[in-house]
């Protein structure tokens, strides 16, 4: 029986891979907080709050300096880049009546709305309690960028356009936006330091304790009640055979000590937003990109007989490549024959496409049959829409704001959205907040009689009549539009299983609906068997997280087929 270990555990992509090829295992020890934060700490967008914030930390670092040499130098840095960008903050002399104006002009309007207001009220409170010119100036700055912003939203045209706009105000957007990001990325760096401060100091309390069940016991009170905010160890424990003694809250305190040589597979990741092309890119320096480093610490301290480590493409390119070649170096330095691949979901029997990179380990005792090598492409012979149910309920489907959203050009010709594409884009944890990847377009009818309860309160007020909708090609894209009187030459209607015309053509009678949880499960690989426990959010977010069940299962037999002994150890109780 293979015995398990995983961290960055999510919901259990590789032990769902193991079931699928009837590999018998038994999990050691599995590791994820879900995202649930203890560590740092929430900072007011403010210039004041940033300030009081450098002095607490001042204070702080003072008294944690101990064998820490990076804290102070790291409190140095963002200070320096705070001062940079403060005195930006008077270059330009604010016209904030004109701001107020303009603001007061918009409140009265009747457009805004409820969480609008709150906002807003926020950024007013802020501006009264403002102690210094600088940090005045900052947040007129950000009201005048966000009454621009929902101006635009509410009317469709930008606001030099409209009757909001005094000629008098000569603002520099594209410069406040700029200061504004300047000032955000300031706060969250403060926020990061004192999560690493927090972290540092709970691991000494934690590694100081030798029995692994009293660190557990000292970590879970660290999480108590915070059991129903992790939705990842829900599904975990949904699906998995696993107790509470073998899960961990954050491997950060996580001492792998204790297994030491009793693992034959060891699979993780390590947070990608740090590292991804729609994340802020900050490598290794962000909090998230060094737990990286924490992947290595455990593979150092357990020394499996195997490891598989997954992460985005974007590892490579980061910081002009130098983030990936100080991957490689620790890589070296664990003793290990490692090996890495960028593999495509789409080529392995999956209609995604979602490339990431894969390092896959083997300790050098071991006897090898052979050199590994990573699986070989498979032709794809299914669409996505073969992973589609049939009957949807009606809270799937777009209202009006939606579908325009959904089909304006800069979304279908960067491809950030696609409408019945044969292989879906690559899910994001976050896909169902800003609205992109995939959708499906249904006939008009289907099921309604089944439904019609459901979906009354998601349809349309106007039905919209007619779409033609393309999501183009890489040289050619055409505009979609509403309600044509004559529609584009027809190709095919929707029919069963909802599949579109070729070249992604759709034109027919109908309603938008994004993907559901299942079907998003579903083309990362997992069977229906695996039981949806939590809401559609945190269902989207992990499907989003994982990594495609498929890819891991043709890895798997490519390890198997160099190491056989893998699948066999003795079952050690912890």
């Amino acid at each position: 029986m293979l015995k398990l270990g995983t961290i960055f555990s999510g919901i259990g992509a590789i032990e769902h891979a193991l079931e699928r090829l009837n590999i018998p295992y038994k999990i050691q020890f599995a590791c994820d907080n879900g995202d649930v934060d203890i560590l740092s700490k929430n900072i007011d967008d403010s210039v004041d709050a940033i300030e009081r914030e450098l002095i607490e930390l001042s204070e702080l670092v003072s008294k944690e300096t101990n064998n820490k040499d990076w804290l102070p130098q790291n409190l140095l840095d963002v200070k320096e880049k705070f001062n940079q960008v403060k005195p930006q903050l008077l270059i330009e002399k604010l016209d904030k009546e004109s701001i107020i104006k303009i603001y007061r002009n918009y409140e009265e309007s009747g457009l805004m709305n409820a969480n609008q207001e709150k906002s807003y009220g926020m950024i007013i409170k802020d501006i009264e309690n403002a102690t210094s010119n600088e940090s005045s100036a900052y947040q007129f700055m950000k009201l005048y960028v966000k009454v621009d912003a929902d101006i635009k939203k509410a009317t469709g045209l930008p606001m030099k356009d409209t009757e909001f706009y005094i000629s008098s105000s000569k603002k520099s957007i594209t410069r406040y936006k700029s200061i504004i990001k300047e000032i955000r990325l300031i706060r969250d760096e403060l926020s990061m330091l004192h999560e690493r401060i927090n972290t540092e100091v709970i691991r000494e309390k934690v590694f100081s304790i030798s029995e692994l069940k009293k660190q557990k016991q000292y970590v879970d009170r660290l999480y108590k009640g915070k059991d129903s905010q992790n939705k990842v160890k829900q599904s975990y424990f949904a699906n998995y055979e696993i107790d509470e003694s073998r899960f961990h809250w954050n491997v950060s305190f996580f001492d792998g000590k204790h297994f030491n040589d009793k693992i034959d597979l060891l699979v993780g990741g390590s947070p990608c937003q740090s590292f991804s092309l729609v994340g802020k890119q900050r490598g290794l320096s962000d909090t998230r990109g060094t737990l990286f480093y924490e992947f290595a610490r455990i593979v150092s301290e357990v020394k499996p007989k195997i490891f598989i480590y997954e992460n985005v493409k974007a590892v490579l390119s980061n910081d002009n490549g130098n983030t990936w070649e100080t991957m490689k170096q620790v890589f070296d330095d664990l003793g290990y024959e490692w090996y890495q691949d960028t593999l495509n979901a789409k080529d392995y029997g999956i209609p995604q496409n979602r490339e990431r990179i894969f390092v896959v380990g083997f300790r050098k005792d071991l006897n090898l049959t052979e050199e590994f090598q990573f699986p070989k492409k498979i032709e794809l012979d299914k669409k996505m829409q073969d992973f589609l149910l049939d009957n949807v309920s009606g809270k799937y489907y777009l209202a009006k704001k939606g579908v325009e959203f959904v089909m304006s050009d800069k979304n279908l010709e960067k491809r950030y959205t696609q409408i019945d594409g044969e292989i879906q884009l690559c899910q994001k944890k976050n896909q169902q907040f800003n609205w992109h990847g995939d959708f499906v377009f249904e006939e008009e009818g289907k099921h309604k009689e089944d439904l019609i309860q459901d979906l009354e309160k998601y349809f349309l007020s106007e039905k919209v009549k007619k779409y033609v909708l393309s999501s183009g090609t890489k040289g050619f894209y055409s505009k979609p539009e509403i309600d044509l009187e004559i529609a584009r030459p027809l190709l095919t209607t929707m029919h069963k299983m909802h599949r579109a015309g070729i070249d992604n053509y759709v034109t027919t009678e109908g309603r938008i609906r994004k993907l559901t949880p299942r079907e998003c499960l579903r083309l990362m690989g997992f069977c229906d068997s695996f039981k949806i426990v939590v809401s559609d959010t945190a269902a989207y977010q992990q499907s989003g997280n994982s990594i495609v069940v498929d890819v891991l299962m043709n890895i798997m037999k490519e390890i198997i087929k160099v190491y056989p002994n893998v699948l066999g150890g003795d079952i050690d109780e912890h």
